[in-house]
């Protein structure tokens, strides 16, 4: 049997008042006469203690409880406040994310019963199979988005590290994307890091600094319709501080920090011409921090924005540790 969290925690409230009032109206009753002649060891101001000491216990024990509850009430109303906040990005979210799914799925559906007609050419028929590749390419990527956030929320994400070359990482990363890159007619550029023999060798996990790189590099495709992308890199005492810049729509200023949250997007406008649910750069976020790391955005003073991430790394002498 599951406990419920909120019912726990208005139990402890409800103990923990009981608790008080007990322990001051007994402490009153028991200690009140002692408390009398000493303060009052006149008997005139003893007999007007007496009178008014139940009014002063009532004043003393009204003001405490005032503190404990006024403390508890703006806890419970900034709780419901998260709560409400919250229903309304996922509301927003799911709505999104129905959107997202229904859109490739139709294509799949619409593209698939096309290919029944059998006068179609061949040319045709393969490009109706690249539409249909091309929606499920981009339901996969969403179903992934949505795993990878669930496991981040219920902890299940494990660090792997090993033994990684930096230089053939950037090469990876530039082998998934630069295909994509030209097709939209833009120039994809990769740096090698400077002092790269102080950082060609490292001991980092490889799978998730290539997801946090990808889900970044994704955004710089999705909202760059001319220029560049580049991706460079330095060393930064113990981390590996890799900038992704983009010369695309660019980030509205105050929104810099909130492109990072889950379920919000730079503008929701957007959402009609690009595609995407929102989740790439708050799984980057997410992942970063696990590492012991950080992203943030920042204009490019060329037009666009540069995403700087930095990683903590592990040179590859003394011992190691999983």
């Amino acid at each position: 049997m599951q406990t419920n969290p909120s019912s726990m925690a208005k139990f402890r409230f409800e103990y923990g008042i009981t608790l008080v009032y007990l322990l001051l109206g007994s402490g009153w009753i028991l200690f009140s006469d002692e408390l009398t002649d000493l303060w009052a060891p006149n008997p005139v101001v003893a007999g007007h203690f007496q009178t008014y000491k139940g009014l002063f216990y009532v004043l003393v024990t009204t003001l405490l409880f005032y503190i404990f509850l006024r403390n508890h009430l703006q806890k419970l109303r900034k709780a419901e406040e998260r709560a409400l906040e919250s229903d309304k990005l996922k509301s927003g979210f799911l709505a999104n994310v129905s959107h997202e799914i229904r859109t490739p799925m139709n294509g799949v559906m619409g593209f698939a019963e096309l290919l029944k007609d059998e006068s179609l050419t061949q040319e045709e028929r393969l490009h109706y199979i690249s539409i249909i590749e091309k929606s499920g390419d981009r339901m996969l990527e969403l179903i992934n988005d949505i795993v990878s956030i669930s496991m981040v929320d219920s902890g299940q994400v494990k660090l792997n590290y090993t033994s990684e070359n930096i230089l053939e990482l950037l090469e990876t990363i530039k082998k998934l994307f630069e295909a994509q890159a030209l097709e939209k007619g833009l120039k994809f550029e990769i740096i090698p890091c400077r002092e790269s023999q102080k950082v060609s060798q490292l001991f980092m996990d490889r799978e998730k600094v290539i997801c946090v790189l990808s889900n970044v590099i994704k955004n710089a495709l999705k909202y760059t319709i001319e220029g560049e992308i580049k991706i460079s890199c330095i060393r930064d005492g113990d981390f590996v501080r890799f900038f992704i810049t983009d010369t695309g729509v660019g980030i509205p200023d105050g929104q810099f920090e909130s492109i990072f949250n889950r379920f919000v997007q730079v503008n929701m406008s957007y959402t009609k011409t690009y595609d995407g649910a929102g989740l790439g750069l708050a799984i980057a976020k997410s992942y970063s921090e696990l590492m012991g790391g950080k992203i943030w955005a920042e204009p490019n003073p060329g037009g666009g924005s540069v995403f700087n991430l930095i990683i903590p790394f592990k040179p590859l002498h003394g011992p190691r540790k999983q």
